[in-house]
C-alpha cells in the first residue's frame, strides 16, 4: 500500500517532498556511478593521459589530443625525441607520399622501430606485433623458441624484442639467432613503425652531453637561433663537429644517415611531422580502437598466462556457496525447530562474531590451518568461512516466521524432520537462500588478503591475488582495466539475480 494516497499526491507539499526524495536518490545513484565510470575511463587511457579526470578521454573526440597521444605512443614517451622529429610539418602531400616510399626502401640500419614499450608501460604495439610474428613462425610452440634463443620464456607473451641501439657508437649488433630473426621481423614493419636515424638527432644528443644538459652554456655559433637542444642544426664547420664524428658518430653512418639519403633525391627536411599528422588523420578510427582495447587485451593475456587463476576462482566460489548453503541452514533449522533455554545466548554469541573485523581472525586461522596441514588447499579457503553468524541468525528468523501448521501437518503424515526441512522449509526459503548465496559468492570472489595469506603457492592464487601482483609492474591504466574486467562477473550476477536479491532482502521477520 502506498504511504501517500492518490489525493495527497496532488498537494504541493507532497510533490515537493517526493521531488526531494527522488532528487536525493538520483544524486546517490550519480555518486555511486561516477567512480565506476572514472575507473572505466582510466582503463581506456594510457600512461600519457591516465591521470586525467575526464569521463570521456579527449582522444576519443579531439583529433589534436589523438595526435599527441599517438606521438607519445610512437616515440615511447621520449619528449626529446618527439620534439627533435617534429620537422617538416609544413610539407605538402607530394613530399609525404615520397617519404612513405622512402621509408619502405630504407635499409634496416637507417631506421629504428617505433612503438616500443616505454619505461612506465608493460606492453606496446611493437611488442604485441613481434610476439604474434614469433607465434606464427614457431607454430605456437614456446619450447621450440626457447631452444632456438636459449631462453626460458613461459609463454609468447613474455618474449621481448632485443635491444637495438643504432645511434650508439659503442653498440654492435649481436651475432645471435634472436637478433637475426629480429631483423627479419623488422623488415615486415609498415612505414608508420619506422623512425629514421638522423645525424642531426645524434648531434643534438652529443651537444647535450657535452654541455651537461645546460643549454645556456652552448655557444651562440652552435645554437643558430635555436632555443633548445632538440632544435639545434648541424654545424659542419666547427671543431666540435670533428670531435662528434670521431667519438660519437657510429661508423655505419660515416657517409651519412637517413637525411643524407633523403636529400639526394628530395630537397628540404624529412617530412616526419607532416607524415605523422597525415597518418593520424587517415586512420583515426583504427588508432582510437587500438587505444581502447590495448589495456584489456594485455590483462586478458595476463590472466590466460596464469590460467589456473580462473579455475581457482571459479572453484573457490562454487565451494564457498555450497558449504555455506549446507552448514548455515542446518544450524539455523536446528535452532528454530529445537529451541533450548540457551537459544538467546547462542544467538548473542553468533552475533558477537560480527563485532570483530575479519582480519582479527586471520592469524589464528592461519596457525590452526598450518597445524592441520591444510595450507595451500581449497579446504583452507573454504572451511573457515563455512559458518556465518549473520547467516544463521537471518535464517533462524526466517524459519521461525514459517507457518507452524505446515510442520504439524507433516508430523501427522509421518514425515521425518529431514523430509520436512527438504520439502517444506528450504523450498519456502528460496529467496533468502538466493540472497545468502549471492553474499557467499561476493565474499569469495572478492577475497584477497585472506586468500593471499592462506594460499601463498602461486598455483592456488585467485583472481584478486593476481590482480594485486599485477600492480607491482603495471601502470594505473592497466590496473583500472584489470579491475573493470574483474567487476564484470559481479555485474552480470547482479543483473541476472535482481529478483532474488529484492525478494531476499525484504524478509518476513528477523527475530
Amino acid at each position: 500500500m502506498s504511504l501517500v494516497g492518490k489525493v495527497g499526491r496532488n498537494r504541493l507539499k507532497s510533490r515537493l517532498a517526493m521531488g526531494l526524495v527522488y532528487g536525493l536518490l538520483i544524486l546517490g545513484a550519480i555518486t555511486t556511478l561516477y567512480p565506476f565510470l572514472l575507473m572505466v575511463s582510466t582503463a581506456i587511457k594510457g600512461s600519457f593521459d591516465q591521470n586525467g579526470t575526464e569521463i570521456i578521454p579527449p582522444y576519443l573526440v579531439d583529433t589534436g589530443a589523438l595526435q599527441k597521444k599517438y606521438l607519445d605512443d610512437k616515440y615511447s614517451g621520449d619528449a626529446a625525441l618527439m620534439t627533435s622529429n617534429g620537422i617538416g610539418e609544413k610539407s605538402g602531400p607530394e613530399p609525404v607520399a615520397a617519404y612513405d616510399r622512402f621509408l619502405r626502401q630504407l635499409p634496416l640500419d637507417m631506421w629504428t622501430a617505433g612503438f616500443k614499450t616505454a619505461p612506465n608501460q608493460v606492453t606496446s604495439k611493437l611488442q604485441v606485433r613481434y610476439q604474434n610474428w614469433l607465434r606464427e613462425k614457431y607454430s605456437n610452440n614456446i619450447e621450440k623458441l626457447n631452444l632456438s634463443y636459449i631462453e626460458e620464456n613461459i609463454a609468447f607473451q613474455t618474449v621481448t624484442p632485443p635491444a637495438e641501439m643504432l645511434e650508439r657508437k659503442s653498440w654492435f649488433p649481436p651475432d645471435t639467432r634472436k637478433y637475426k630473426e629480429w631483423r627479419e621481423f623488422k623488415a615486415t614493419l609498415p612505414a608508420s613503425f619506422r623512425i629514421p636515424v638522423r645525424e642531426q638527432r645524434m648531434w643534438q644528443e652529443f651537444v647535450r652531453g657535452k654541455f651537461r644538459n645546460q643549454f645556456s652554456a652552448v655557444p651562440t655559433e652552435l645554437t643558430a637561433g635555436a632555443d633548445s637542444f632538440e632544435k639545434l642544426p648541424v654545424i659542419r664547420l666547427h671543431p666540435l663537429m670533428t670531435e662528434f664524428r670521431e667519438t660519437a658518430l657510429p661508423d655505419r653512418y660515416a657517409n651519412g644517415a637517413a637525411e643524407a639519403l633523403w636529400t639526394r633525391e628530395f630537397p628540404g627536411p624529412l617530412p616526419i611531422a607532416a607524415a605523422d599528422r597525415n597518418f593520424v588523420e587517415s586512420n583515426q578510427m583504427a588508432i582510437r580502437r587500438g587505444f581502447l582495447t590495448r589495456n584489456f587485451e594485455y590483462v586478458l593475456d595476463y590472466i590466460l598466462l596464469n590460467g589456473r587463476t580462473v579455475w581457482n576462482t571459479a572453484f573457490f566460489c562454487l565451494l564457498a556457496i555450497a558449504t555455506q548453503l549446507i552448514v548455515n541452514p542446518l544450524a539455523a533449522y536446528a535452532l528454530s525447530r529445537y529451541p533450548v533455554k540457551q537459544s538467546g545466548q547462542i544467538l548473542i554469541f553468533l552475533l558477537a562474531t560480527m563485532a570483530f573485523p575479519a582480519e582479527v581472525a586471520m592469524i589464528p586461522s592461519f596457525l590452526l590451518l598450518k597445524d592441520l596441514g591444510l595450507l595451500n588447499t581449497f579446504a583452507a579457503l573454504v572451511l573457515p568461512t563455512a559458518a556465518s553468524g549473520y547467516m544463521i541468525f537471518l535464517l533462524k528468523g526466517f524459519f521461525d516466521s514459517l507457518p507452524q501448521e505446515l510442520f504439524e501437518a507433516g508430523q501427522l503424515d509421518g514425515a521425518k524432520e529431514t523430509t520436512m526441512m527438504a520439502r517444506i522449509a528450504l523450498p519456502l526459503s528460496k529467496p533468502v537462500l538466493g540472497y545468502l548465496a549471492l553474499i557467499a559468492f561476493m565474499s569469495a570472489y572478492s577475497a584477497f588478503i585472506y586468500a593471499f595469506l592462506i594460499a601463498q603457492d602461486q598455483q592456488m592464487w585467485t583472481l584478486m591475488v593476481w590482480i594485486y601482483q599485477l600492480q607491482n609492474l603495471a601502470p594505473k591504466s592497466v590496473m583500472m582495466a584489470a579491475l573493470t574486467l574483474a567487476a564484470v562477473p559481479t555485474l552480470v550476477v547482479f543483473l541476472f539475480a535482481q529478483n532474488v536479491i529484492m525478494r531476499g532482502i525484504v524478509l518476513p521477520d528477523e527475530r
